[in-house]
């Protein structure tokens, strides 16, 4: 049987990576993807896929990794996600006949995956079978351990001056809606 191709949600795993995450919430995006990319093929992991192929979150970080040795680095295209960019990748490669293996602690897109015929696995799993000091060994979710971890009020921070605050498309509450109608 060929060996399967490995799929990272690199932005994901990236923010799930004890030794990533600092890098991560510094904006050193550019070093948070090399370390992750460097850590991973100098894992067995690489011994274990075909191909492992990183999808990251908007353009190419500078001083990013690049694709090489049998790893391929990828970022979607102007107006699209990573998300987007996997499921391309996942019906392509699955239409070819290739068995996939797709890395990531997003419900949806690992529900979306498994739709088109790819297997997935959480963040902190991938993370244990490259860095095992770094990995935990608690469920990916159930009763041990809540689906996605409280962010802590730095990851907020950063993920509000990346993305906006959301302002413009919040929904008012009930509180809100009754003195607007006063």
């Amino acid at each position: 049987m060929a060996q399967p191709l490995l799929v990272v949600d690199g932005t994901n795993v990236s923010w799930a990576w004890p030794r990533s995450r600092p890098l991560m919430l510094r904006q050193d995006y550019g070093a948070a993807q090399s370390l992750l990319v460097q850590a991973t093929m100098g894992s067995p992991l690489r011994s274990l896929h075909a191909e492992l192929l990183f999808v990251f979150d908007g353009p190419p970080a500078p001083r990013g990794p690049g694709s090489a040795n049998g790893a391929r680095v990828l970022h979607p295209d102007i107006g699209h996600s990573a998300d987007d960019r996997i499921l391309q990748i996942i019906g392509q490669r699955r239409h070819g006949g290739a068995q996939i293996v797709l890395a990531t602690s997003d419900r949806a897109l690992r529900d979306a995956a498994r739709a088109l015929g790819a297997t997935t696995m959480g963040s902190m799993e991938l993370i244990s079978k490259f860095d095992p000091r770094g990995g935990e060994s608690r469920p990916e979710s159930g009763p041990g351990r809540p689906e996605k971890p409280r962010p802590s009020s730095q990851d907020t921070a950063a993920w509000l001056r990346r993305f906006g605050s959301g302002e413009q498309h919040r929904r008012p509450n009930r509180a809100q809606k009754e003195a607007d109608s006063r």
